[in-house]
């Protein structure tokens, strides 16, 4: 799908570059996922928060026509929480990204025990910016 997907972006005249992370979660609790130059998800496990491995990690959407995207699995436990955002949760000007990132970790470290809503309301309240120019997405799953 992810290679599907860069393959519309590139033959659109009128398209820009874009990053993306693209998951499932099957029956079994395994989260496959692709990523298009996006930061990694976080996971949140027995109260510990890491960026999944990104060694995967394709380029931008629209950047590489032809570009075959590889997928990563990663086995989910009861009680983990998968956090996907958009970078702009982690962008400040004249801040390396990996700093809003390492950020964004240490305030999802500080959520282990509270339920999903209290989690969210947490992490926007930390890293929603005044102003936003572009589109802010969280998006969290707690496995049961």
């Amino acid at each position: 799908m992810t290679t599907w997907l860069n393959e519309l972006v590139c033959a659109d005249d009128a398209a820009e570059t874009a990053t993306g992370v693209i998951g499932h979660i099957d029956g079994e609790r395994n989260f496959r996922w692709a990523c298009a130059g996006h930061p990694a998800p976080l996971l949140l496990r027995d109260g510990q928060a890491s960026e999944l491995d990104t060694s995967h990690r394709g380029p931008l959407f629209g950047l590489l026509s032809g570009h075959a995207y590889a997928t990563a699995t990663v086995p989910l436990r009861p009680g983990d929480l998968l956090l996907l955002y958009t970078d702009v949760m982690v962008e400040r000007r004249g801040e390396d990204i990996g700093q809003g990132i390492e950020g964004l970790r240490r305030v999802l470290v500080s959520c282990a025990g509270l339920g999903v809503q209290e989690t969210m309301d947490r992490l926007m309240a930390a890293f929603t910016p005044e102003e936003n120019e572009d589109d802010t997405c969280l998006v969290a799953v707690r496995l049961g």
